[in-house]
Parts: C-alpha cells; sequence; structure tokens
C-alpha cells in the first residue's frame, strides 16, 4: 500500500474507508441504543422512588382519620351501652319491686278465695250420714220424729264449727258465710238447691276435735236419739282424706258496702251510735 500524505484530499477518503470497513465500528450502534433504554429505566425508577413517599404519606393520613372515626364510634357505643345497662338495672329494680306486690296481691287474693270458699279443699276429717227413717209411723207416734229436717243439719253444721272445723259441705253444697238451710213444704233447700235424705256432711280438720264434739254428753248425737230410736241413721265416719268442693252460688253484694271505722271518743270509747241506724 502506497503511502499518503495527511494534507492530501485522498488521504482522509480512503482513512474514512478503512474506519468504516473496521470491526470496532459494528458495536457503536448497540452501545448507543442500550444507554438510551438504561437511562429512560433509570429515569422510570427515580420518578417512582421520588412519588413514593407522597402515596405513602396519604395513606398513612386516611388510616390516621379512620383510626379517629373509629374511636368516636367506640366511644358512642361504651356510652350508649353503659345508658342501657343503668336502665336495665333500674327496671330490674321496678321488676322485682312489682314482683313482690304482685307476691303479695297473689297472696291476700288466695286467703280471700280460700276464706270465701271459693276453692275446693281436701284434708283429714269426718264424714257423718243421715237417713230418714224407713219404718212406718205408729197410730201414737209422730212423724217429724222420723225424718231429718233443716234445723237438725243447721245443728250439726254449728257443732261443726264449733269443734273446729275448717270446711263443710252438705251433699256436696259448701257452707259459707252466705249459706242457708231451710225447709220448703217438704224439700230441704241448700244454697237454694234442693237435696234429699240420705244427706252426706263432710268436715275437714282436727278429727278427734270433731268426733269428740258431736259425741259429747249432750251433744248433737244426743239431740238425735228421737230419730236413731225410731229407724233413722246418723254415723259417724273418721277419715284420713275428706274432699269438699267449691262454694258454687252468689257472692254479689247489691246493698251492703264496706263502711269506715267509727271515730273514737277522748276516753277510747267508741262514740254512741242509734241502735236504729239511719233512717230511710
Amino acid at each position: 500500500m502506497r503511502e499518503l500524505k495527511p494534507t492530501s484530499e485522498r488521504y482522509y477518503e480512503e482513512l474514512a474507508d478503512e474506519r468504516a470497513e473496521s470491526p470496532l465500528h459494528n458495536w457503536q450502534f448497540p452501545v448507543a441504543i442500550a444507554s438510551l433504554v438504561l437511562g429512560i429505566a433509570v429515569s422510570l425508577q427515580f420518578r417512582s422512588t421520588s412519588g413514593a413517599p407522597t402515596q405513602n404519606s396519604n395513606t398513612r393520613m386516611d388510616l390516621i382519620a379512620q383510626n379517629k372515626i373509629v374511636e368516636t364510634e367506640r366511644n358512642r357505643l361504651s356510652t350508649e351501652v353503659t345508658e342501657l345497662r343503668a336502665k336495665m338495672t333500674d327496671l330490674q329494680s321496678t321488676m322485682g319491686l312489682g314482683e313482690s306486690v304482685h307476691t303479695d296481691l297473689k297472696s291476700q287474693l288466695e286467703a280471700a278465695q280460700l276464706q270465701a270458699g271459693l276453692n275446693a279443699l281436701k284434708g283429714p276429717g269426718v264424714v257423718i250420714r243421715l237417713s230418714d227413717s224407713v219404718r212406718d209411723v205408729g197410730p201414737e207416734q209422730v212423724p217429724y220424729d222420723f225424718l231429718i229436717h233443716d234445723i237438725d243439719l243447721s245443728v250439726l253444721v254449728n257443732e261443726l264449727w264449733a269443734s273446729g272445723a275448717e270446711a263443710v259441705s252438705v251433699n256436696d253444697q259448701r257452707i259459707v258465710g252466705r249459706s242457708s238451710i231451710r225447709c220448703v213444704g217438704p224439700a230441704v233447700l241448700i244454697n237454694t238447691k234442693q237435696v234429699a235424705s240420705p244427706y252426706i256432711v263432710k268436715a275437714i280438720g282436727d278429727v278427734a276435735s270433731i268426733e269428740g264434739g258431736l259425741k259429747m254428753p249432750g251433744g248433737f248425737l244426743d239431740s238425735m236419739s228421737r230419730l236413731t230410736n225410731n229407724g233413722g241413721e246418723v254415723v259417724i265416719s273418721r277419715m284420713r282424706e275428706v274432699q269438699v268442693p267449691a262454694y258454687q252460688g252468689s257472692l254479689i253484694y247489691r246493698y251492703a258496702v264496706p263502711s269506715e271505722p267509727e271515730a273514737t271518743g277522748s276516753e277510747g270509747r267508741t262514740k254512741e251510735i242509734s241502735v236504729m241506724g239511719e233512717q230511710l
């Protein structure tokens, strides 16, 4: 190869051709592309890194605000729970008082029903069976002595009360304060219900006391000797359990009303009132 001077144009043209044909010239373009891609990646990474703190900061502020809202709601609910517990305690106290009053009223009502004879009862006692005589009345005998009358039943009931009976019935008619026993013609009415011989009288109470009262000298059993001597029947049976039905009659008061207790004088004596009461 010939030697050219640097000042000649041909020298520079050949030098450019040699460089273009040189293998070193082929790597410059890929390197340039790689450098461009790396620059873009670094730029994006920088932008992503520089924007992250702002995003994290906003998320943290949102969490703090939500936390405050949750705490406020929790405090409100806690206050409501405390108030509801206080109300529940008051209601329980009121209910307890109401239950106590209800229990007292129920006890008073049951006692009143017991005294009025409105409940069926059972317990130890006696059963007395009374039957008219089945004999024919002789010409010199009195028919009255062969039958059981309303007065006989009234005397028997009074004797049972006096002997400690707590409940009495005659032919399943409960005897109470308003009960009546009377004859209407040939029939006996008890609580306005017609009954007939045999009469089954039941009494609940101390068996020995009741039986002793009926059998004492001059008592009810002796007073019925005229009937038993003429074939009538009066039988007293001791029972471990006697059942007495509830009163079924009327308890309506049309005229009687409760009255206030009379005032007392300075010496503690009740003021005198008219025997006749208030005139109409």
